[in-house]
């Protein structure tokens, strides 16, 4: 029985190759009964070229260097026809591309096998680390954390094999005699850190940023990953091996931090340092871990479901749109982000809708009809938590995916939800809360600018510079500390801690400040450059500040609104909140609020901080996994980069906007030595608007309201008159808003 063929295919007879078109008559595809195909990243481009190879009538941009590798590959594993993307299609064909993009699932489900191929400065075998990984399980589950090797009753091979490892090239992330003073036995570190570092390293490859390589990666069936370098290319095992990997390392970290933990009643210095890097191992395992998660539900949601199985599983369309966008991919031309997903969606867009709809540059337009043709579709309407709503007379929930110069990221599916049922008109039905008790008042506007990549955090308060009471009848100048500094490496977990205590006691001044503080910096995961494991221990969050002042200030003494600091903190390399990636690294967010104070900080750091408010909507966790499937909840996608020099409000529904005026002026008016106690409640009822939204006394008939998205957080929606549609305005930042109406079902236009 014949198989549907691409247009052409590679070929190889011997050391010979050749690109056959299948729809020409006397070629060879009449005959051909099963081919391969391949994913890949392309490298770095090269000015368009003859690749040499017959059949191949026009100029690629694929790194020469790359194709060879691939003729490398078929030689290796025997393959005779082999589907290429740029060698088998005619990249600068507009039309001929507009027709084979919506076909990629068809050829990739009907290819006999799907090779990866990456570039690798070292190849492993995944079956060594398997069988170190099940080492290290064994050695923990026989040995003590605090025995020796020699003496714990165990054979030979493996004691051997324990002070080999403890030999070998040192791969643990602390210094070797360090280490050793910790007397915990050198060859499990070793092994492990071996191990943890593969995995991680595999999944850090470019190959895991692109695109096009994850929708091939979900559609490939019988993967096999192959590694690649100057001297050599080698199997390197299959995906699935590689994602249970994933898996396998957070267990062992975990086990081998109890490990530890459980065989000391006291820890020294050396163990607690041993001990916060494997924490910080859990929490980047962690989020691997929910990665590989997600793209293993889509694979089976896909091959179950077949080529239609986006029509009704509405879950696995959010866990694709989730998947996507926990790690942010990219691509050469901006609308490929959207065109890259036309194989994982089989049908939602034909050749000729492919050429009229998602062609060009106006990403705006683009994303426009990716999610209204996938809401007319699957007969539900898709939007996301973000704070962006169009004026197109239908559809206006769709969101607004801006055109802007920066790199362009799949940032733009982070948080996808289903609002509701689709119904004519371009209206969408929901269940929603409604009857919002107050009106929004703004109290803090944000505002999103352009800046270089270092990790400067600027607070200046509004009391600073003007005058305190000390007595009866004397006051003294409040000191203004705005000149910059610069923060020695050791000492950047003590000014973390400080930066977020000032940031938790604006934010969330209401709430527990040290619990706020750890929450955010957990959530921002901050890695920075020291010089002795003592300047980063376990706990740091709480240790570094330990003794002073800051270790649990009060809310009634703090007087936050007196001080005032400037901190250059180059010893930061990066941070593991999804907040910092390519996208966001070079924007800061300067922060007004109506008394005066203003903070000037990283993007990543603003938006954490809103999340980590008590009772935020967009929950605790950066990810959790629902049935296998995963829900973000860190709030990427509120703002997009195209909103640079844009600004955005929060706005309370509850509590008084004046208090933080009020109380800065009893910051000034109550004596230096005296506790402060506010005067007015705290806002409550919080949500994030666009600038230009106001709420006037010509708008008392409104009713605001918000949709349940469903764990990713709550989209505020307003109509302007009873009996009127609703629009999405913005995003709730509390969880629940004071309401009068409760839930019931809404149009949303």
């Amino acid at each position: 029985m014949a198989i549907p063929l691409p247009l052409r295919l590679l070929s190889r007879v011997g050391n010979n190759f050749e690109v056959i078109d299948c729809r020409e008559p006397h070629s060879p595809g009449h005959e051909i009964d099963h081919f391969d195909i391949i994913t890949y990243t392309w490298g770095k481009k090269q000015d368009p070229y003859n690749c040499g190879i017959p059949g191949v009538k026009w100029n690629v941009e694929l790194a020469e260097q790359k194709l060879e590798d691939i003729k490398r590959l078929m030689i290796k594993d025997d393959i005779q026809y082999l589907w290429v993307d740029c060698i088998c299609l005619a990249q600068d064909d507009e039309r001929e591309m507009s027709a084979e993009i919506p076909k990629m699932y068809q050829y990739y489900k009907t290819a006999r096998k799907c090779y990866i191929l990456m570039d690798m400065d070292e190849v492993w075998d995944p079956q060594d680390v398997v069988d170190n990984l099940k080492f290290i399980d064994h050695i923990l589950a026989n040995m003590g954390g605090a025995s020796l090797a020699s003496e714990a009753f165990l054979t030979e091979k493996l004691t051997n094999i324990l002070s080999q490892w403890a030999t070998t090239n040192w791969k643990f992330p602390m210094d070797y005699s360090t280490v050793r003073s910790a007397a915990i036995d050198m060859g499990v570190l070793n092994c492990y850190s071996t191990c943890i570092n593969r995995v991680r390293s595999l999944f850090s490859n470019p190959y895991f940023t692109r695109v096009w390589t994850f929708q091939e990666m979900l559609l490939g069936k019988n993967i096999t990953m192959y590694g690649v370098n100057e001297k050599q290319i080698s199997c390197i095992g299959e995906l699935n091996t590689w994602m249970d990997l994933a898996t396998d390392s957070k267990d062992k970290a975990y086990k081998l931090h109890a490990w530890i933990m459980t065989s000391r009643v006291l820890r020294t210095a050396s163990v607690n340092a041993i001990l916060r890097i494997l924490d910080e191992d859990c929490l980047i395992l962690n989020a691997l871990q929910i990665q590989v998660r997600g793209i293993s539900s889509a694979r089976t949601d896909i091959i179950n479901g077949g080529p239609s199985w986006w029509y009704e599983n509405h879950k696995g369309v959010c866990n694709i749109f989730s998947a996507i966008s926990i790690a942010p991919r990219e691509c050469e031309k901006r609308r490929d982000i959207f065109r890259g997903l036309l194989g994982v969606f089989s049908g939602l867009f034909t050749a000729e809708e492919v050429e009229k709809d998602l062609n060009g540059d106006d990403i705006e337009k683009i994303s426009y009809a990716f999610f209204k043709q996938l809401s007319m579709k699957t007969g539900l309407a898709w939007t996301k938590l973000a704070i962006s709503s169009g004026e197109r007379g239908e559809c206006d929930w769709i969101p607004v995916v801006a055109n802007h110069n920066n790199p362009m990221t799949t940032d733009c599916f982070a948080a996808v939800a289903n609002l509701g049922r689709l119904k004519p008109k371009g209206l969408a039905k929901a269940f929603a809360v409604t009857g919002l008790l107050g009106t929004p008042k703004k109290y803090m506007r944000i505002t999103l600018n352009k800046s270089d990549r270092i990790f400067q955090f600027i607070y200046r308060g509004c009391n600073a510079g003007k005058k305190v009471k000390t007595g009866v009848f004397s006051t003294e100048k409040i000191p203004v500390n705005d000149q910059p500094q610069d923060v020695a490496g050791d000492e950047t977990g003590r000014i973390l801690v400080q930066c977020a205590t000032m940031l938790g006691s604006i934010m969330d001044p209401g709430g527990d400040v040290v619990r706020y503080r750890k929450t955010l910096l957990q959530k921002l995961q901050p890695h920075w450059d020291i010089s002795d494991p003592n300047a980063k221990p376990t706990g740091w969050e709480d240790r570094c500040v330990s003794g002073t002042g800051w270790e649990n200030p009060h809310p009634h003494d703090f007087r936050v609104h007196n001080r005032s600091m400037n901190f250059r903190m180059g010893a930061i390399t990066d941070c593991g909140s999804r907040l910092e990636n390519e996208s966001t690294e070079k924007i800061s967010c300067e922060v007004r609020v109506n008394c005066g104070c203003v903070i000037i900080a990283p993007f990543s750091l603003i938006f954490e901080a809103i999340t980590a408010v008590e009772g935020c909507s967009l929950g605790g966790t950066s990810a959790t996994l629902e049935e296998d499937r995963i829900v973000l909840r860190d709030g990427l996608g509120l703002v997009q980069v195209g909103d640079i020099g844009k600004a955005f409000n929060l706005v309370a529904y509850g509590g008084n906007t004046d208090s933080h005026r009020a109380y800065s002026s009893s910051c000034r008016s109550t004596r230096i030595h005296k506790s402060v106690v506010p005067k007015l409640w705290w806002p409550t009822g919080r949500a994030l608007v666009r600038e230009e939204f106001t709420h006037g006394i010509t708008d008392s008939m409104r009713d605001y309201g918000y949709v349940q998205t469903g764990g990713s957080g709550n989209l505020l929606i307003c109509r302007n008159r009873p009996l009127g549609q609703y629009k999405i305005i913005g995003v709730c930042v509390d969880e629940r808003v004071e309401n009068k109406g409760g839930e019931r079902t809404v149009t949303i236009r």
